[in-house]
């Protein structure tokens, strides 16, 4: 086939999209978290000890706190934000280099969403798209072929051809789910 000008137009199959969850699959936001959770309690608390998704349920903390803290984490503390493992935006790059399109697509606060985005430049997080949602819509509303997500919420209601890889956290330990990871290295040799 050719185009005006009489370039040759090579036609491929189409490209797959991975989805790429920030918090708790990119950035290890949890460890900063539970760190600003403790100075502002007096307690003592470890990401570890964070066992279900919904904190409220673990911590005495109500949702608008747990929110508040977040962007707070996000907004004053980016940079001590580690990535879920060394050299992530390496992992990225491959995941790219073995054909996919990487759409990074986080639910957030909207004053967090600069703050995301120089976190994931600071780490040299590769990306094709940077979708912030900010309403309610489901993340499996969103175009992708794969999701990478901590969230049980987030893909519970998958169904092919989509699919979904779960990555391992304290408070999706008792979700059955029959793809899991502890590192997006592990996820990239499933795709």
């Amino acid at each position: 086939m050719t185009i005006a000008g009489g370039t040759a137009l090579r036609v491929t199959g189409a490209v797959k999209t991975v989805a790429i969850d920030v918090d708790s699959v990119l950035a290890d936001v949890m460890l900063v978290w539970a760190d600003e959770y403790s100075k502002r309690s007096g307690t003592r608390v470890t990401k570890k000890e964070i066992i279900r998704w919904d904190i409220p349920t673990v911590l005495p903390i109500t949702p608008d706190q747990v929110y508040r803290y977040f962007s707070h984490v996000w907004k004053h503390r980016w940079r001590e934000i580690p990535p879920t493992e060394p050299d992530i935006g390496d992992v990225t790059k491959r995941i790219h280099r073995k054909g996919y399109r990487i759409s990074i697509i986080t639910k957030r606060e909207r004053p967090t969403a600069a703050y995301v985005a120089m976190w994931l430049d600071l780490h040299r997080i590769y990306a094709d798209e940077l979708l912030f949602v900010y309403d309610a819509l489901p993340k499996i509303d969103y175009p992708f072929d794969v999701l990478i997500d901590d969230a049980p919420k987030n893909i519970v209601d998958i169904i092919a051809p989509k699919s979904a890889i779960l990555f391992n956290q304290p408070w999706n330990r008792d979700f059955d789910w029959p793809v899991r990871v502890d590192s997006l290295s592990e996820a990239e040799k499933l795709l």
